[in-house]
């Protein structure tokens, strides 16, 4: 198997008639790792012809709704599709006791499919392998501004997003996941990364680009650009020539990098 990540979708949190939420399909040192399930991420595996019995695990940075919004439908594709292997589950801590909520909220009782979901706290305190692949967890600023405003009004909810490093057979992934500043990256940055998936919705792409100019990471893949950016795309694209050496792939949906 050939180390590769196929975007499922590349959209930002906007609704788009052409871009669908953030959704990335990993295959990595013999495992197959879903990152992220925004909708229609069941549909698209559907579509592709992946069988779901061969997703190891899934991990999801955070529980905005366009990155975990087709969490259920994915669970419910893979009981009907008749799902059989345990499925690992990262999810930030608080989260897990919700989504388990909802999904019995949707019929997906625990007693009723047939597979067994394994649910995992995500942390950077945690050690976390799917097969061969160490999966790292950097914690980043994205919901910072979400906790000062409610974290008093909401005290039960947890407001952590994470950033995300995939390690095996010598290759290295980043996926930034969502970011409060350019600067989260630095952590998952610290070593030399074969391809780094950056969203650019939440940072200027002037300083997310500079700031990559010294780190070593050889290949970047542009995803999750705001609807803003997208009207001035070229713009973009221009100030990424800062790069130079480094090769850079503005992401579509159904793109496949391989690494």
């Amino acid at each position: 198997m050939v180390d590769s990540v196929t975007f499922l979708g590349t959209s930002d949190g906007l609704p788009s008639t052409n871009r669908k939420h953030a959704s990335l399909l990993v295959r990595m040192a013999g495992s197959t790792l879903l990152l992220d399930c925004g909708e229609p991420c069941g549909h698209t595996l559907k579509r592709m012809g992946v069988d779901f019995n061969s997703i190891d695990a899934v991990v999801i940075t955070h529980t905005h709704s366009d990155h975990v919004g087709g969490f259920p439908m994915l669970v419910q594709s893979m009981w009907l599709e008749r799902r059989r292997r345990p499925l690992p589950v990262w999810v930030p801590r608080h989260a897990i006791r919700p989504l388990q909520n909802w999904l019995r909220a949707c019929y997906l009782f625990d007693s009723l499919l047939p597979f067994h979901i394994q649910w995992r706290p995500l942390s950077e305190r945690s050690a976390m392998r799917c097969g061969s692949v160490r999966i790292q967890a950097f914690r980043t600023s994205h919901l910072l501004k979400l906790q000062q405003h409610f974290a008093g009004r909401y005290p039960a909810v947890g407001f952590n997003a994470y950033s995300i490093r995939l390690s095996a057979g010598g290759k290295r992934l980043g996926y930034s996941g969502d970011l409060g500043t350019h600067l989260d990256l630095d952590p998952l940055c610290d070593q030399p990364l074969d391809l780094l998936v950056a969203e650019l919705a939440h940072v200027q792409p002037g300083q997310l680009f500079r700031f990559l100019q010294e780190r070593p990471v050889r290949h970047v893949a542009v995803t999750h650009v705001g609807r803003p950016m997208l009207a001035r795309l070229d713009q973009v694209k221009a100030a990424a020539r800062c790069l130079n050496s480094k090769k850079v792939s503005f992401v579509r949906d159904d793109d496949v990098i391989r690494f």
